[in-house]
């Protein structure tokens, strides 16, 4: 007759040595809490601009919920990324602007925008780093670096159709809506051709000749010119001729009040002129 042998115990206890020590881990992850989020301050602009802009986005973040105003301290040029330190450098005028791309500003709407004593008689001359809406956000940057388009073609809408309400902020929501604006790119040309139907002008393209210029500015039209790199702009830039003289053509520069101050010969525009559209009342 044989003797039933004994299992041994060792298996057992183990199995009850590991499963206490999963329960006292488990217990001390409980009583655990995470770490509260700090709310990051950037001083550096262009870690916060939208994907392909170098520049332009407000340097001071803020938790959600909250939309603060006011400055948070003076600044200094040096402190400016790249686009905004360019217009301070180029543009007194716009140096107050160019300072406040560092605060965070609250997001202007079209329709508080009060031009009802904007003198019509002639073309306004209306700059896109204006502080009514500079800092409004449009192609993915402020408005006042990258709002050229809309700004000339509101001139142009006010002056052709009396009605005020077509403000250069106006005229950038509606770029948008109709898909006429891209991220870090800026305004599509198609504004002034399709999209300026929208805004009650009727737009023609014209061939690069300057009789076709000044047929177009003697009837009382104006002439919308798209420009490359050259006197205006490093890249792509929007002006308005609004009329002329025996020494050259006047123009709407919205950038830069220097540039509208000159008349312009042919000749000096000729070669930056990429494409050109006359604009008339529909």
């Amino acid at each position: 007759m044989h003797k039933r042998r004994r299992r041994p115990a060792t298996g057992f206890f183990c199995l009850i040595l590991f499963s206490l020590l999963i329960s006292a881990l488990l217990i001390s992850l409980a009583g655990k809490k995470d770490p509260p989020k700090p709310i990051v301050y950037s001083s550096h602009p262009e870690n916060d601009a939208s994907p392909g802009v170098s520049s332009g986005a407000t340097a001071a973040e803020h938790s959600p919920g909250t939309t603060p105003t006011a400055p948070v301290a003076s600044h200094s040029p040096d402190e400016l990324p790249e686009q905004p330190r360019k217009l301070y450098d180029r543009i007194p005028e716009a140096r107050d602007f160019a300072l406040g791309c560092l605060d965070p500003h609250d997001e202007p709407k079209p329709e508080d925008i009060d031009l009802s004593d904007l003198d019509l008689t002639s073309v306004p001359d209306l700059h896109q780093w204006d502080e009514r809406w500079g800092y409004a956000k449009y192609a993915g940057n402020f408005f006042g670096l990258s709002g050229c388009g809309p700004t000339c073609l509101s001139m142009a809408a006010m002056y052709l159709t009396g009605d005020r309400s077509l403000n250069p902020l106006y005229v950038a929501r509606y770029a948008e809506e109709n898909g006429y604006s891209y991220d870090g790119k800026g305004t599509a040309w198609a504004l002034f051709t399709d999209g300026a139907s929208g805004l009650g002008l009727r737009s023609r393209e014209l061939p690069l000749v300057q009789s076709m210029i000044d047929l177009s500015l003697d009837r009382g039209g104006l002439v919308a010119l798209v420009l490359g790199p050259g006197d205006f702009t490093d890249s792509g830039h929007f002006i308005l001729i609004v009329g002329r003289t025996d020494a050259g053509y006047i123009i709407r520069d919205p950038n830069c009040p220097q540039n509208t101050a000159q008349t312009w010969t042919y000749s000096r525009l000729q070669p930056q002129i990429h494409d050109l559209w006359s604009l008339d009342k529909l």
